[in-house]
């Protein structure tokens, strides 16, 4: 049987976490022993109550330790771990948790709504990690989570929400990888649930579905075990909702080869070129360029292989 997910008072920021999942996240990590940093810049409440302060309270009535932070993510997020300093004398965990949707289809869009979607999803990330950094270091360890979302695999109505969360693969796994000889764990979860953002569905079966089936608890509970130290996963990506979570990782098959530059030699191997009935999973840059060599029967060294000799056996490794 699993040991119980509790902590000893590690200190959490969590972004965006003035509603929908960042308030789930301070709820659960709180009630199991962690200290917390409410981090939003949402409009207050009718009572004008900043949302991060009525977090806090919320927090407060049940005995937990917290704080409230109204500092901006994308340029300021040295002063939110600054907050997490002054308040609790250090930062063990982030949930890089802030963002917001952006609907649009292609065409002539906007840059600065593209910049804007950037700037509040990734930069924030951006921001936040890099300012926690040094400190998670100095301290030994920590884990972070960084928010993605389904519309990874596409989302034609949506293009710079879709392209800007996409992103956080490629982000988790390389924020993983520099972690790691420091004890820093990274995480990606790509969540379901019903939160404003998907409240602002259009009336639907969409919209229908995520009220009935996605609430934000479901999420937490996946997410605060990210975050404990007995979980020993760093580098992933998890579609998680409902109750469900399923490990996401991006795949190629073994590829086709051609002797020649004719662009008529690619075209008539296109079905095997498309098959995945045998797939890899590259889990690093170090991995598909190695893979690449493999299938070219080109001479690999194996102390390029991460973890070991090099075992293409279609799985992932860990």
């Amino acid at each position: 049987m699993a040991e119980d997910i509790v902590f000893s008072g590690e200190i959490a920021v969590i972004t965006g976490a003035g509603g929908g999942l960042g308030r789930a996240y301070a709820h659960m990590l709180g009630e199991r022993g962690c200290r917390i940093v409410v981090n939003d810049v949402g409009r207050p409440h009718g009572d004008n109550v900043p949302v991060a302060r009525a977090v806090v309270d919320e927090l407060h009535a049940k005995g937990i330790e917290a704080v409230a932070d109204n500092h901006n993510a994308i340029s300021e997020g040295g002063a939110i771990i600054q907050t997490a300093l002054e308040a609790f004398g250090g930062v063990d965990i982030v949930i890089n948790n802030a963002g917001i949707g952006a609907g649009s289809p292609m065409g002539p869009n906007s840059a600065e709504e593209w910049r804007e979607t950037i700037d509040a999803t990734l930069q924030t990330s951006i921001a936040v990690t890099g300012a926690a950094w040094p400190h998670l270091i100095e301290r030994g360890g920590g884990r972070i989570v960084v928010t993605g979302s389904p519309a990874m695999f596409g989302a034609s109505t949506t293009i710079p929400y879709s392209a800007t969360k996409s992103s956080m693969y490629g982000f988790t796994r390389s924020v993983a990888a520099a972690g790691r000889r420091h004890g820093i764990f990274a995480n990606n979860i790509m969540p379901s649930a019903y939160t404003r953002l998907t409240r602002s569905l259009p009336p639907g079966p969409m919209a229908s579905l995520f009220a009935d089936h996605y609430p934000p608890e479901d999420v937490a509970s996946f997410v605060v075990w990210l975050c404990h130290q007995s979980c020993e996963v760093s580098g992933e990506s998890f579609s998680v909702g409902g109750g469900r979570a399923a490990r996401v990782a991006l795949a190629e098959n073994h590829g086709v080869l051609v002797n020649d530059q004719a662009p008529e030699s690619w075209a008539a191997q296109f079905e095997d070129l498309m098959s995945l009935d045998e797939v890899v999973f590259p889990l690093s840059m170090n991995d598909e360029v190695t893979w690449q060599a493999h299938t070219l029967g080109k001479s690999v060294p194996e102390e390029l292989a991460p973890g070991g000799p090099l075992d293409w056996n279609r799985k992932p490794r860990p």
